[in-house]
């Protein structure tokens, strides 16, 4: 029943994505291994979006390492859970609950000697910003217990950046790109892992898979100027190419939304409008961390409309007879369909 359920989540989010995205590439450098333990390292950008982008694209049943702020309504926990998500505890969430990361971090080396894989966001954190943050020691711990432990264990790395035009926009482009191998075995000795090594090397092919801003004084004057030439921010070999060539930009550029997209959104809003009103009114205003906007309005993409485009059905048929209702549905159906692929 558990692999039934992963199977029916993973087919009805990859069916979200496509009335959520605009376009969504994905790129692997290497073939991603069905028969060794994995661990996915990525950037994070885009709260509890990157997970399921990456679990959906990466050929693999995933466990996730998630904050564990996202755990505190039972409710929404045990559904977590049910998708092979584990908390992770951070400062933030209290001194005394740190602690509760050792038997994650058990837990996740029984995985790896399973061979199974698990997706972490080294970094600690989500932001928005276009840049690779400094690690945390979180991933290569797991990974030294792991050998330390099941010493014959044979861990693959995958490095992913995961790179979204407007993010906290409705019908953005992204893109995965699936980096090559590490093996860390290069930087174990038998008894310890040489974390600062394997980190800085992790670090270095992240900043390959995604636009990295090194310079933090710069970082808004070098965002205005990549926007100005229209950069793709889903090639980010292109865009980290034009940033360490006098912002000299080879790659394809994006277009502004025509007006034709401008008036299918306006209809989508007019189909939609009670679930628009309960987004903009209700939730939207509750959002304290803009990472999260896009994670939102997804949720609601995935639960409120189509609740609202059944509901509508229901009414229609039953006032106006079968053939008006199923009208209906197409057209609800159709409407976001479009309004993406024409902008």
């Amino acid at each position: 029943m558990q692999i039934l359920w992963l199977r029916f989540v993973q087919f009805y989010l990859t069916l979200g994505f496509k009335f959520y995205l605009k376009k969504f590439d994905v790129v692997y450098r290497e073939k991603i291994p069905k028969d060794k333990a994995v661990i996915f390292l990525s950037n994070h950008q885009n709260a509890l979006l990157d997970p399921l982008l990456i679990t959906i694209t990466s050929t693999r049943k995933n466990y996730f390492l998630t904050r564990a702020a996202v755990f505190k309504n039972p409710t929404i926990a045990k559904i977590l859970k049910s998708l092979q998500m584990l908390p992770v505890y951070r400062m933030v969430d209290g001194v005394n609950t740190i602690q509760k990361n050792r038997s994650i971090f058990t837990f996740c080396t029984k995985l790896l000697h399973q061979k199974k894989s698990i997706i972490l966001f080294p970094e600690g954190s989500h932001s928005l910003n276009r840049k690779v943050r400094p690690l945390k020691k979180g991933a290569v711990r797991i990974i030294e217990e792991t050998l330390q432990t099941y010493p014959e264990t044979d861990i693959v790395i995958i490095p992913i950046g995961v790179n979204y035009q407007n993010p906290k926009e409705y019908g953005d482009s992204m893109s995965v790109y699936f980096g090559k191998q590490i093996s860390p075995n290069k930087f174990w000795d038998g008894n310890l892992l040489d974390m600062q090594g394997l980190n800085k090397t992790i670090s270095a092919e992240l900043k390959l898979l995604t636009t990295h801003i090194d310079s933090i004084s710069d970082y808004e004057t070098n965002i205005i100027r990549l926007h100005d030439i229209k950069v793709d921010y889903t090639q980010p070999e292109a865009v980290n190419e034009c940033l360490n060539n006098d912002f000299k930009y080879t790659g394809k550029k994006v277009k502004e939304p025509s007006g034709l997209y401008a008036f299918f959104i306006l209809l989508v809003k007019i189909f939609y409008f009670i679930p628009y009103i309960i987004w903009r009114k209700v939730a939207f205003p509750k959002i304290k961390e803009k990472e999260f906007i896009g994670t939102f309005r997804y949720a609601m993409v995935l639960t409120l409309a189509p609740i609202y485009l059944l509901l509508l059905l229901i009414c229609v048929s039953l006032l106006f007879g079968k053939t008006i209702g199923l009208t209906v549905l197409v057209i609800g159906i159709l409407l976001p369909l479009l309004a993406l692929r024409i902008k």
